[in-house]
């Protein structure tokens, strides 16, 4: 009995401060946090009666029995009421049925058992009681591999491996009485339990108040594994708020906030108990509690008419944009994947159209289905083996040779390519831009340092790097390291890269592509001339050469008049004087016809990069192309040099 006497207390220190870090997280905001809070408050309760019917005083057996009773059902009860916070925070609705069966009754039988063990009429009714006990951490155990898809691997395998921890411990109490510890593993069980409950910071919008996208996204999560379960329909409502920080800022900031809250108030009040998610800035998503459609409905008719009417007060008044759309699934999304591309459809139509409700029936869902499919074959991409790197030529008119080349990604699909611009951009949506980066780089370091491109006159080859490359810490000691360990300098590597926002160049990108080039590195500025390309970033920057758009290229041959086309030759004439000035050289990009090659030497541009000299090909092609080329071309220029006498 001592040593019980003791595991309470230690029981007891435990749960006392989980309760304290319970409140100073403020996770009582959270209200399925509130069944685990029960469970917490029990087992301290339970621990507390023990440590008292271990006092001496009470050592009578009038009121022994009370006591002994009390504490073991509050066990009783802080069990089932972890199984049941297991139950909510990994399923979204398994039934009141299977509460009572599963949950209930063991519970029940336990406190049964445990009342009549009590009076001594069977020494089998406590084991029956532990038994009820094993039952309900079986029912636990169950739940997490049932719903393992719910939530992450260390989590499940953290709390099944305390959930065996507390089965054994049931079981030598069982087995010898006087080694109470089950309390005390309980409250280990309960405090790895705190670990996974749900962080109000994370599931709470600051700004709003409301539920945010990562609570959105373990709903849906739990809403989808029971559709596929149990199958039915779960129907929610959609609100986009379309953009008025324009009218917002006439406001001033006093009225904005107001104006802020009252739209939030509007929407609590329309949701009657319904969850409310800000998924985005100005995009809310109705979720009835059942999913009912007529719920949907109702939400969806009382935003119509909420929003048709104007929002403020004396000082202002105002109508605000918006877009409703009722989502049922599974019939709209069959999976979460079909369900995030829905939300970017509906959110797109919602833009481009302006419509106050968007019907789901008039989207164009292929192109998204499509997207979803190059998504997943670029994430796999380098362990599929389908990316390759293409090189095409650029011809020096100066030298009248090949003197470098661009590294172009290919994608293969079968036998076909995925368009580049298409993969890249996914590429950089999804994150793997940067992995795939490395691939090229490695792979272009590879063949400068087996080819001995010298010697068949390549001075170096571009790679592109985007912007999330050099964002990156420590790009230059990669890119230094990368090179060192292929054997080849630096100068042998051109760097290029993309403007494709005002703000794209940071002062991290700056001072990123400054120390590559003082290691050596030379830098490129692609697609100038496109319309974001920035003068005073073209300054700061260190380029040594600035590739002239395709569309600038080709603008004084293909516009429809003759005014059309002088004014974009003069455009195009200014640009390459422009960066001659600043002691750049420019790379004329797109060149594709003999006509635009002679008038691209007479503006003075230094290379030309294009379909007229070469596409892109494979890299045993471009050696062979290369070889064949400057061998013509230096035959031919020797055939014009006399011999000094």
């Amino acid at each position: 009995m001592v040593s019980g006497y003791y595991y309470d207390i230690s029981t007891l220190l435990v749960l006392l401060c989980l309760m304290y870090a319970f409140f100073l997280q403020s996770l009582h905001r959270v209200e399925e946090n509130t069944v685990f809070f029960s469970a917490l408050l029990c087992g301290t309760l339970s621990s507390l009666l023990s440590i008292i019917y271990y006092l001496q005083p009470f050592h009578q057996s009038s009121i022994m029995v009370p006591f002994y009773v009390s504490s073991w059902a509050l066990t009783a009860v802080s069990i089932s009421l972890l199984i049941l916070f297991l139950y909510r925070d990994r399923a979204y609705n398994i039934g009141i049925w299977k509460q009572l069966v599963f949950v209930g009754l063991p519970f029940a039988m336990d406190v049964i058992f445990i009342i009549l063990a009590s009076f001594g009429l069977f020494s089998g009714f406590r084991t029956a009681a532990y038994c009820c006990d094993l039952i309900l951490f079986l029912v636990g155990i169950n739940i997490l591999y049932v719903y393992k898809k719910n939530t992450t691997i260390e989590r499940m395998v953290m709390l099944w491996l305390m959930m065996i921890v507390v089965i054994a411990a049931t079981v030598v109490e069982m087995l010898y009485p006087d080694i109470t510890i089950q309390r005390f593993a309980i409250a280990l069980l309960l405090a790895e339990a705190f670990f996974n409950l749900s962080d109000p910071e994370v599931q709470f919008d600051e700004d709003t108040g409301l539920l945010g996208l990562e609570s959105f996204k373990d709903e849906m999560l739990r809403r989808y594994y029971y559709l596929k379960r149990h199958g039915g329909t779960i129907s929610m409502e959609l609100l986009i708020i379309q953009s008025t920080e324009s009218f917002l800022r006439l406001l001033g900031e006093v009225n904005e906030l107001k104006l802020r809250h009252a739209v939030i108030s509007e929407l609590k009040r329309i949701a009657d108990g319904a969850a409310v998610y800000k998924i985005r800035q100005g995009i809310y998503v109705f979720l009835p509690e059942k999913g009912d459609r007529n719920e949907a409905d109702r939400i969806h008719s009382s935003l119509l008419r909420r929003f048709e009417s104007t929002f403020g007060n004396d000082a202002y008044e105002m109508e605000i944009p918006f877009s409703t759309c009722r989502i049922d699934l599974p019939e709209m999304a069959q999976d979460g994947a079909a369900f995030t591309d829905l939300l970017h459809m509906i959110i797109k139509s919602s833009r481009e159209t302006g419509k106050s409700v968007i019907d789901v029936s008039e989207l164009d869902l292929t192109t998204e289905e499509y997207m979803r499919e190059v998504d997943e074959k670029v994430r796999n991409a380098l362990n599929d083996g389908n990316l390759e790197v293409y090189y095409q030529p650029i011809y020096s008119l100066k030298e009248k040779r090949f003197v470098s080349a661009e590294a172009l990604l290919r994608l293969h699909d079968g036998d076909k390519f995925i368009p580049p611009d298409l993969f890249i951009t996914i590429a950089e949506n999804n994150g793997s831009i940067v992995e795939i980066d490395d691939f090229v780089i490695r792979q272009v370091c590879k063949m400068v340092s087996t080819r001995n491109l010298h010697d068949i006159g390549i001075r170096f080859i571009e790679i592109n790097l985007s912007v999330s490359d050099m964002l990156q810490d420590d790009i230059t000691g990669k890119l230094a390291k990368m090179v060192d360990s292929y054997h080849i300098h630096p100068s042998q590597i051109n760097i290029e890269i993309t403007e494709t926002s005002d703000d794209t160049f940071t002062g991290v990108v700056e001072s990123n592509a400054k120390r590559l080039s003082g290691l050596g590195f030379h830098f490129s500025l692609d697609d100038f001339g496109t319309g974001y390309s920035s003068l005073s970033r073209i300054i700061m920057m260190p380029f040594d050469i600035i590739k002239l758009d395709k569309s600038i290229i080709q603008a004084p041959f293909v516009m429809e008049t003759e005014q059309e086309r002088t004014n974009a030759g003069t455009l195009l004439s200014s640009s390459v004087d422009m960066v001659r000035q600043i002691g750049a050289q420019t790379v004329a990009e797109g060149v594709e016809t003999k006509e635009q090659l002679e008038a691209m030497e007479r503006m003075g541009v230094d290379f030309i990069q294009g379909f007229y000299f070469s596409k892109p090909v494979p890299e045993s092609d471009f050696i062979n192309l290369v070889k064949s080329m400057n061998h013509r071309e230096r035959h031919i220029n020797d055939q014009y040099i006399q011999p000094s006498v």
